[in-house]
């Protein structure tokens, strides 16, 4: 069996916005991290995001989804979430493109990302700046592309904020504003950590400060 939990988004002023959906498997009474992700299907994800999303509380304006490259340009993904789409408006729904390597011809991930936009789906770079989701992945993608989120967990806890995470925040930002993208961070764990948000004007916010993630309720039968 397998279920989503959901993160809450916030805007800078911490106004709800919706969640980020993220899969989990059931192992032994326990809902655990998936081993392999490929082992669900194009209909699974699409059957359990619309039951999900159709959960979650009155006034949702956007959820998001993870796909990784081979997810986000196979076809039968494409046309599942197209129907997620459809079916859960005027929810938003998000596909946010992992920054994994899976060694994807640039061609096809255009490809895709146009046809994603033209089914009114929001694509964002999730983890901008590190793996595949560099400068020249945004740059490619960039007619195609609503957000940017940056990952403020990518750094190991401690690290010189000055010196090491600012300039890359700063980059990022700067890029968004530039190329008229909504600028996402994630990561938040102290309430000293939401002045980042307020400093780098993110237009979404995301981390275990403002909420963790939690179980989606639904009925037994629904995956």
């Amino acid at each position: 069996m397998i279920r989503f939990f959901g993160q809450p988004k916030y805007s800078i002023t911490q106004n709800a916005l919706g969640y980020e959906l993220f899969i989990r498997q059931s192992a032994k009474g326990n809902w655990i991290f998936p081993k392999n992700f490929s082992q669900f299907t194009a209909q699974q994800l699409k059957k359990l995001s619309i039951a999900s999303i159709k959960a979650l509380p009155k006034g949702v304006a956007l959820v998001s989804i993870n796909l990784d490259q081979e997810q986000f340009i196979n076809p039968d993904f494409i046309h599942s979430m197209k129907a997620v789409q459809a079916a859960c408006y005027p929810v938003e729904v998000v596909i946010e493109l992992t920054e994994h390597h899976r060694h994807i011809a640039p061609n096809m991930l255009v490809s895709a990302a146009q046809k994603y936009q033209a089914a009114n789906l929001w694509v964002c770079l999730d983890d901008v700046g590190t793996g595949d989701n560099t400068v020249a992945m945004a740059n490619l993608l960039d007619p195609y592309v609503t957000e940017y989120k940056f990952a403020l967990q990518n750094f190991k806890r401690g690290a010189n904020f000055s010196f090491v995470i600012s300039p890359q925040l700063q980059f990022w930002r700067q890029f968004a504003q530039i190329h008229h993208k909504f600028f996402a961070i994630e990561g938040f764990e102290t309430e000293a950590d939401l002045t980042i948000g307020d400093h780098y004007q993110a237009d979404v916010m995301q981390g275990y400060y403002l909420g963790r993630p939690k179980l989606i309720t639904l009925g037994n039968d629904a995956i």
